[in-house]
């Protein structure tokens, strides 16, 4: 009677058929040298994975894809391994053994599926599990025909027949969609509704083929659109550049943060050239008549711009030319930077730091520098063995040594400016670096500029 008990339980077994579906280019990216198998079954038979020679066979990832779950298990390589065999386990069905010959980065991918399924499960069962296959096979209509006449039938699991149905019109109307924009050579919008219907159906290997086609296109019309909006921007053909950068930030290439910063430096160039931002201006103050600025004024944001003035008494500084003196006559330069703001159109304030360099020339005594009434130099000791032209010479290196008086000069003013035409009023505010000087090289100027704004 137990020996009878026994086999009937052997023969109540159900059997799994597996059926492998590797592609000759499947690659499994791993540091090592390890390799891969992906198996599918549907997810109402649950597995369980044994190895011949490995302690675990445990998935390191398990997922659901349609109605079926998906287990990824890694396996070792080499010589070692050789016969390796996979066991598979679910509770009323037979143990299924795979043997694996694995290479390394090799992926190797199984689907296991019980062929009486349909049999004896009842009315519902019978019709979902018929469906389920047909979707499989992508006959999305026969499908939706076998889910209604689930309808029918008296046992009957409304709530998943419902959400079952849902889920197949999606995918019908997915792929009519994607094969609309496809036509509509719209390869961005195909390809997102291919990819809604290979999520829910991983089967449909028509929706996966057109969409790397799709893929392939886009990125294809991507590139073409990127390098002909580069050629414009280089030709400075700003108008048709533009359109084109828009396309490839539309269509979220993978050039567009390139294109976005070329958009913004676009967009930038074309309001200052229709506010003429740009101002160009001559700059006069009586110690060093020979001056410009340049700077932008921009109407929506914060602008810089660059100050330069001089006397023509530093042309002869680079001559060697310059000799003790008028201090009046010594070299000066000036040059600031800083920050544009607009205040209220026309009128914009501008700031920044600056420098002021000014040589003097002769051999001074400490604290007697120029700029002190009492400033003086040094004197030349004759000695009785020093001729008259010895003395000369000595005299007039004194007289001639290059001095550096240097200060810090941050600057404010006010600029207004009307289409063409810009003028500006400037304040210096100077403070030595050595404090003896402060006389000589003075505690403010104050300058003014006209010029062109464009």
């Amino acid at each position: 009677m137990l020996l009878s008990i026994v086999c009937s339980m052997a023969f109540a077994q159900k059997t799994l058929e597996v059926e492998e579906r590797s592609q000759a280019n499947d690659v499994y990216s791993s540091d090592g040298d390890e390799a891969a198998i992906i198996i599918k079954c549907n997810q109402t038979i649950p597995l369980q994975f044994s190895s011949s020679m490995d302690k675990s066979a445990d998935p390191f990832r398990t997922e659901l894809q349609g109605s079926d779950s998906v287990y990824y298990i890694a396996f070792p390589t080499g010589n070692r391994y050789r016969g390796r065999e996979i066991s598979i386990l679910s509770p009323g069905y037979n143990i299924v053994t795979i043997p694996l010959e694995l290479n390394p980065k090799q992926l190797r991918s199984f689907y296991l599926s019980d062929p009486d399924a349909t049999v004896g499960k009842g009315c519902y069962v019978e019709h979902r599990n018929k469906a389920q296959e047909e979707i499989k096979k992508t006959n999305y209509e026969q499908a939706k025909d076998l889910l209604l006449e689930a309808c029918q039938c008296s046992d009957v699991d409304t709530t998943e027949n419902n959400e079952n149905l849902r889920t197949l019109d999606t995918i019908i109307n997915s792929r009519a969609m994607a094969d609309r924009s496809f036509k509509l050579l719209d390869y961005q919008e195909a390809a997102t509704y291919y990819e809604k219907v290979m999520m829910l159906n991983s089967y449909d290997n028509y929706a996966s083929n057109r969409f790397t086609v799709c893929m392939r296109n886009y990125e294809s019309e991507c590139d073409v659109a990127f390098k002909k909006a580069e050629y414009f921007y280089s030709e400075k053909m700003y108008d048709k550049a533009k359109e084109l950068y828009e396309q490839v930030v539309r269509r979220e290439c993978n050039n567009m943060v390139i294109a976005t910063d070329r958009l913004n430096f676009i967009q930038s160039t074309m309001d200052a050239k229709k506010y003429h931002s740009r101002v160009l201006t001559y700059e006069y103050n009586k110690d060093t008549p020979i001056g410009f600025s340049y700077g932008k004024y921009n109407m929506k944001k914060t602008g810089g711009f660059f100050q330069m003035d001089i006397n023509n008494r530093v042309f002869d500084a680079l001559r060697s030319d310059c000799r003790y003196g008028d201090p009046k006559d010594d070299p000066e330069l000036n040059m600031s930077f800083g920050w544009t703001i607009k205040i209220v159109n026309p009128v914009w304030i501008y700031f920044g730091p600056g420098i002021t360099s000014k040589l003097y020339y002769g051999t001074y005594l400490e604290d007697h520098y120029p700029g002190y009434k009492d400033h003086e130099m040094e004197e030349v000791n004759k000695t009785n063995n020093m001729n008259e032209a010895e003395y000369e010479k000595e005299l007039k290196k004194l007289e001639t040594k290059t001095n550096l008086a240097f200060a810090i000069s941050p600057v404010i003013g006010i600029c207004v400016k009307y289409s063409y035409f810009a003028i500006r009023a400037t304040y210096q505010y100077r403070w030595a670096l050595k404090s003896q000087l402060d006389n000589y090289i003075g505690k403010s100027r104050l300058s003014f500029g006209v010029g062109v704004a464009f």
